[in-house]
């Protein structure tokens, strides 16, 4: 009997480690959300237009890629994304209409969160982003890019031995005169 007992402990802490340690190592995944873009500003176009309160609405989708370390009930990490949004606003100043849209985006962010049980982890992300945005005035079109302060949180769990569920809100901040708002959900596969 003390030989079962003594096995049978020795097999829980040969377990636990592994149970603690979820989202430890290299993953990729896709993810899918809802995107809102909103213009916060003055003067973007010609002296004395207001654009404050335009905003649009879409879905994003993206792929990302990262490392994640395990230090004990804590888990840290990087990650790099590239997604493609469809969010755009139409708005008529009276003189000319415009059409203002997000297209693809890449960059990168760090990671930390607390597990909350063996499967299950809260985290935060902070990070930075850069953005292609489309602008059609009356026929005219013009792109340009522009990076922007990313700021997130999330949960993700486990759904097997490899694969986790995760559900995230981030807020992303353009310059002095765009603000982006995402909720996402995705797949990832850790190695």
């Amino acid at each position: 009997m003390r030989k079962f007992v003594l096995a049978l402990a020795l097999s829980a802490a040969i377990a636990t480690p592994a149970m603690a340690e979820p989202f430890s190592g290299p993953y990729v995944g896709a993810e899918v959300g809802l995107d809102n873009y909103e213009g916060k500003g003055e003067d973007l176009f010609a002296a004395g237009d207001s654009f404050d309160g335009i905003s649009g609405n879409g879905v994003v989708g993206g792929v990302f890629a990262g490392y994640d370390i395990a230090v004990g009930n804590a888990f840290f990490g990087i990650e790099g994304k590239v997604s493609l949004s469809s969010a755009e606003a139409s708005f008529d100043d009276g003189a000319d209409t415009y059409t203002i849209g997000a297209e693809e985006s890449f960059g990168a962010s760090v990671r930390g969160g607390v597990m909350v049980n063996g499967s299950t982890g809260l985290f935060a992300r902070a990070g930075w982003v850069n953005t292609s945005f489309k602008i059609d005035a009356d026929g005219i079109d013009a792109s340009g890019n522009d990076d922007a302060l990313v700021l997130g949180a999330g949960l993700q769990t486990r759904l097997g031995s490899n694969a986790s569920l995760r559900v995230e809100y981030v807020r992303t901040d353009y310059d002095d005169f765009i603000k982006n708002n995402a909720v996402l959900a995705g797949v990832a596969y850790q190695f």
